[in-house]
């Protein structure tokens, strides 16, 4: 499993290798609705645009991309992915493989 440690700068990139295919994460903050939205490249390719953080859900889920899922999951009861508590690590924005993800739901 992959943990991406969000600082507090409004837009930033990370990038890991998954799955043998290089997968780029562009997270920039949105101060109109207080949330963190983030862009994905695979292998250098842009197909991903816009897409909302949020808790408790696999943000890959409505695609077929083959490169695991990505998800926000709270540390502390309650938080959300705000301008605070995503850079401070009230929530943490992680990767897993599939097999990691089933495991983990088994």
């Amino acid at each position: 499993m992959i943990s991406f440690t969000v600082s507090d700068q409004a837009d930033q990139q990370f990038s890991a290798v998954v799955s043998n295919r290089r997968i780029t994460l562009r997270l920039r903050y949105n101060p109109t609705n207080d949330r963190w939205s983030f862009d994905l490249s695979i292998d250098d390719t842009p197909v991903l645009h816009g897409r909302r953080i949020v808790i408790g859900v696999d943000l890959l889920a409505a695609f077929d991309f083959g490169v695991g899922v990505i998800f926000a999951a709270p540390v502390v009861e309650g938080a959300e992915p705000n301008r605070v508590q995503l850079p401070n690590g009230s929530v943490k924005l992680l990767h897993a493989t599939q097999e990691e993800a089933a495991a983990a739901s088994a």
